[in-house]
């Protein structure tokens, strides 16, 4: 099964990359590399893909396997929020918790973020 999923994982299937992430960050049958689950992560939520989108706005809220980034967190969270899945009311949620923790410019930046991942990042792999 790992071997299935490092395949499609390098030929940018999304919810390989999620799988293989968790399995990494883990450490699950496999040494635990949470940079390399941190950028798989990454690369699935830049093609859409929800539940790594998801993951990445808790990653960055708990300060788990990289340092705590409110910003960055509720920039994830708003862009699963949008997508009108079983995840959205989830990440409304915690948009909600995150706002009052961060200042007005914290705030004003993860807008603008948000705004303008929105004209890069797609929707389309919700993996829900």
């Amino acid at each position: 099964m790992l071997e299935d999923l490092e395949k499609k994982s390098a030929l940018g299937d999304p919810e390989a990359q999620f799988q293989l992430a968790q399995v990494l960050q883990h450490g699950l049958g496999v040494r635990m590399d949470e940079d390399a689950a941190l950028e798989l992560y990454h690369a699935a939520a830049e093609q859409g893909y929800e539940r790594a989108q998801y993951a990445l706005g808790e990653i960055y809220m708990e300060g788990r396997i990289t340092p705590q980034d409110l910003i960055q967190s509720y920039l994830w969270f708003s862009k699963v929020r949008r997508g009108g899945n079983s995840l959205s009311k989830a990440a409304a949620e915690s948009c909600e918790y995150l706002d009052p923790h961060m200042t007005p410019e914290q705030r004003a930046e993860a807008m603008a973020l948000t705004s303008a991942v929105d004209e890069t990042v797609g929707n389309g792999a919700s993996g829900t």
